[in-house]
């Protein structure tokens, strides 16, 4: 199972935070870069994958209600794909 590290500190705006993911989840070159085309991806993936989330307080603080979804949405996403894992080191 690969394991990817996505650190909240490197999420300042929504669009850097895109950018981030895109190149860290290694996502398809047509990422829509946007929460449904992050869904897509990741409800998708046929690999084991392990996320580990770190410093979502600073997430959370850099993207505010935008930042809050994007939590949501990788708290649900294992249940729709089992070969999703996350884990949040830290978070309020």
């Amino acid at each position: 199972m690969v394991t990817v590290i996505l650190d909240g500190r490197e999420m300042g705006d929504q669009q850097v935070a895109h950018q981030y993911m895109k190149r860290a989840l290694n996502l398809s070159a047509h990422y829509g870069e946007n929460l449904d085309a992050l869904w897509d991806e990741l409800s998708t993936l046929h690999h084991p994958l392990s996320i580990r989330f770190t410093n979502v307080d600073d997430m959370l603080m850099s993207l505010g209600e935008y930042g809050k979804k994007l939590l949501e949405l990788f708290k649900e996403i294992p249940m729709y794909n089992k070969a999703v894992a996350v884990h949040f080191d830290d978070e309020s």
